[in-house]
């Protein structure tokens, strides 16, 4: 399995490297925006695939919110999402082919954000699991200009 930083979803998913632009990039990116909004979830699943339906919903409001604050004015709003988009059961490979392009998102981590670092430094817990039944501190990101 192809992987880049432990993300399962490289090269298989449009919001996972190598389908995110490079961290030179990124930075540009990031500079266009002043300001951001840290979210942060904490859940247990009883069973590893019992975060996936979670992860679909919290990606979905999550949008309606980015939605909310561009209707709002600030044109720029942009969301990284809690986890890949998840909302088909196998993405494809060429964007152009995507069903959802609205709601196509990458994750903090694609796009080269510390997401421990930066939860570390606002307080926020996070540890990395040892079990899936532990406590998931999920985070995600709205950027805005």
């Amino acid at each position: 399995m192809k992987c880049q930083f432990g993300c399962p979803g490289y090269d298989k998913n449009l919001s996972c490297p190598p389908n995110t632009p490079p961290i030179s990039e990124c930075r540009e990116f990031f500079n266009e925006y002043e300001k951001a909004v840290l979210f942060h979830f904490a859940i247990t699943a009883k069973e590893p695939e019992d975060r996936f339906p979670w992860s679909r919903k919290t990606n979905e409001k999550l949008l309606k919110i980015e939605q909310e604050v561009f209707f709002s004015g600030c044109y720029k709003a942009f969301t990284l999402l809690v986890n890949d988009c998840l909302i088909c059961e196998e993405c494809v490979t060429n964007r152009a082919d995507c069903k959802f392009p609205k709601a196509l998102r990458p994750v903090p981590e694609s796009m080269g954000v510390d997401v421990f670092g930066t939860a570390r430094r606002f307080g926020y817990p996070i540890e990395v699991l040892t079990k899936h039944t532990d406590e998931m501190n999920r985070y995600a990101i709205l950027l805005v200009e």
